[in-house]
């Protein structure tokens, strides 16, 4: 581990469990719940490897005795990814079964909630501070797991407490810019690299725009309607991610960002220039209150996928969607800066979105197993290259040497990590619980519905980051 901030544990709130953390095997290869969720079990039986270099820490199951764990995840678009990791993993630990479940992102809180009550995971997913707050008395230390030697610095400040103990592992880097159809552009005589700044990627947008309009494109591209799609039914993309360059105004990081009781809102008039530019470029410019019904389907598999716009504000997570509608799309995009005019041109919003935690009340055994797999899972090159190639993360760790992403998104990210061109992309995550989409989505919403003005957009989201800060001490 490169740093450690201090976080108090004081302001953990106790979660009771009653039941262990584990689960009970299962044979099927795939299965689907009534709730909706996915689990699986990879091969069971394989040719033992007992080589040093197959295992990930010194930590084991005890010999001879088998051991299910199950890992409840909320990274969907990674589920395949997972299955191959737990495969190859227990073709070297035939004692060990792993059951995978994923839940949806937008389901996930309240699922995983749920899920602690009656059949609590070996492994979850956890994110930010609210998830510290409700789990952190069940969260075991992983303070002295190898692959923590190898962490990026600050990818685990949100989850280590002031007196040093590490709650959870990074699992994935993410950044978000603007994904584009690069070879569209070239194609309207717009060079990639003169979009790097706000001022050269609205030039760019213009030309492609004004080709557009005027039929230029239809022979190559027939589906082809607009520049861009923003999709502000989603509230975390209009919430989240667009009021994450106002929250980075103000505050350097998530962790100040929680301990901050108001918020100066200096940023806003920033979050209105992005707001505006995205809605411009739509079909729905002249009527932006549509815009509330697009949701991210339509825009990502129903609209970058198929080539029907050229641009979306989203991050490095969309490349699997786009590879399963269309792979030749995917070797067509790249990804543009979240360039703000003035302040962070030619910038990505980079940083850590998902961690792995390990439940404490699970038995010895099924600890063992679950570091055991997370440290292989990062350490070892079988499961490295699946973290690159098959999950298509970002990786949040240094000993991945010379490996290279498949597929041109999670690539620039990485570049962008190495170049050092990014910026806290995840300030976001330190606002009080829901004020990213109830308080300030909801009102961009009413903005683009022409129900409310800009300043009262800004007046309302300040007013309710401190009652809402307030409400959840």
């Amino acid at each position: 581990m490169k740093r450690a901030v201090a976080f108090g544990m004081a302001m953990i709130t106790a979660l009771t469990l009653l039941a262990g953390c584990g689960a009970q095997g299962n044979s099927d290869a795939a299965k689907s719940n009534a709730d909706g969720t996915e689990s699986s079990t990879a091969a069971e039986s394989a040719e033992e490897d007992s080589s040093a270099d197959a295992r990930g820490t010194e930590e084991s199951v005890p010999a001879g005795e088998k051991v299910t764990i199950t890992i409840y995840q909320s990274k969907i678009e990674a589920n395949e990814g997972y299955k191959k990791a737990i495969e190859a993993y227990q073709t070297l630990h035939p004692e060990v079964t792993i059951n995978l479940e994923a839940v949806t992102g937008n389901d996930f809180g309240a699922s995983l909630k749920a899920k602690m009550q009656s059949d609590p995971p070996t492994i979850f997913s956890v994110g930010g501070f609210q998830d510290l707050k409700d789990y952190g008395d069940i969260l075991e230390d992983l303070s002295d797991q190898p692959i923590l030697e190898h962490a990026l610095e600050g990818t685990t400040d949100i989850f280590t407490t002031e007196d040093g103990k590490v709650l959870a592992v990074p699992l994935y880097m993410e950044g978000y810019g603007f994904v584009v159809n690069r070879q569209m552009f070239e194609d309207a005589g717009v060079d990639f690299d003169s979009m790097m700044t706000y001022e050269g990627m609205k030039a760019g947008f213009d030309t492609l725009k004004s080709k557009i309009e005027a039929g230029e494109m239809q022979e190559k591209y027939p589906f082809l309607e607009a520049v861009m799609e923003y999709p502000t039914k989603e509230l975390w993309i209009a919430g989240d991610h667009d009021a994450n360059v106002a929250l980075t105004h103000d505050f350097s990081s998530a962790l100040e960002a929680y301990n901050a009781d108001t918020l100066p809102g200096t940023g806003f008039e920033d979050y209105k220039t992005m707001v505006d530019f995205q809605a411009s470029y739509t079909t729905n410019a002249d009527n932006t209150a549509n815009l509330n019904s697009v949701d991210y389907t339509t825009s990502l598999e129903g609209g970058l996928a198929i080539e029907r716009v050229a641009a979306i504000k989203q991050g490095n997570w969309v490349a699997p969607a786009v590879a399963t509608t269309d792979p030749e799309v995917l070797e067509k995009l790249d990804m543009l800066p979240y360039s703000v005019p003035g302040y962070s041109d030619g910038k990505y919003f980079v940083g850590v979105s998902g961690y792995w935690a390990i439940c404490n009340k699970a038995s010895d055994a099924q600890k063992a197993a679950a570091k055991d797999f997370i440290n292989w899972f990062y350490s070892d090159p079988e499961g490295q290259k699946i973290v690159v190639e098959d999950c298509k993360f970002v990786p949040p760790y240094d000993n991945f040497g010379d490996l290279k992403a498949t597929d041109p998104l999670a690539q620039r990210i990485m570049d962008a990590n190495s170049e050092g061109n990014t910026m806290d992309g995840w300030v976001y995550s330190g606002a009080p619980n829901t004020w990213g989409q109830q308080a300030v989505g909801v009102m961009v919403q009413k903005y683009l519905a022409g129900q409310a003005t800009w300043e009262e957009v800004t007046q309302s989201s300040i007013e309710q980051w401190e009652s809402m800060r307030a409400s959840q001490k």
